[in-house]
């Protein structure tokens, strides 16, 4: 389960796409939830940690989801998110998340379900950031767990079936047979 060359320098590629579409999406989700409650914004949260679970799917390695989410949210802030060093913040506390879920299958499974289970972990890290550092606090129970569901179902949706679709899709087309996922879909 060593990390080779190949895997860091996909893992890095990838979290750095990552970075610049969570830099897109810091504004397209600022225009679009404008006057949506708290907790409707929460669904839309789970591209924010799509590096996690697109780069530990594809390299299938320890760390994966961790490093994926750190990586892109460094580069996210360095391309100048407004939310500054939270941008890093956040990558810590969803790739944890993320992380989390892929150390329950041991990093052996990568199926829908574990794919949906660690977006949805993600999600847990997103919620704690935002009850602790973006104001989640001040509102009832009832927002606060509305978030947090919508956040988990954003997870698992954008954070865990999303990453796993565009990962068998470019398996298939062949891109991915010198990584961990092209070996053991060759091997079944």
């Amino acid at each position: 389960m060593q990390w080779k060359l190949r895997d860091i320098v996909v893992a890095a590629i990838l979290s750095v796409v990552c970075g610049v579409v969570y830099m897109g999406w810091d504004f397209f989700t600022e225009v679009i939830t404008k006057g949506w409650s708290p907790a409707a914004a929460g669904i839309v949260n789970g591209v924010w940690w799509i590096a996690a679970g697109l780069v530990a799917y594809i390299v299938r390695r320890p760390g994966a989801a961790f490093f994926a989410g750190v990586v892109s949210a460094f580069f996210e802030f360095a391309f100048g998110s407004p939310y500054g060093t939270g941008a890093i913040i956040s990558g810590l506390v969803q790739g944890i998340g993320a992380e989390a879920g892929f150390a329950l299958g041991a990093w052996k499974r990568y199926g829908a379900g574990m794919m949906m289970l660690s977006g949805a972990l993600g999600g847990v890290g997103n919620t704690l950031q935002w009850y602790f550092q973006y104001g989640g606090n001040q509102y009832g129970t009832g927002t606060i767990l509305g978030y947090l569901v919508l956040t988990l179902i954003s997870g698992a949706v954008l954070a865990g079936l999303l990453p796993k679709w565009i990962a068998d899709a470019l398996n298939r087309a062949g891109a991915l047979r010198n990584f961990e996922i092209g070996r053991q879909a060759g091997s079944r």
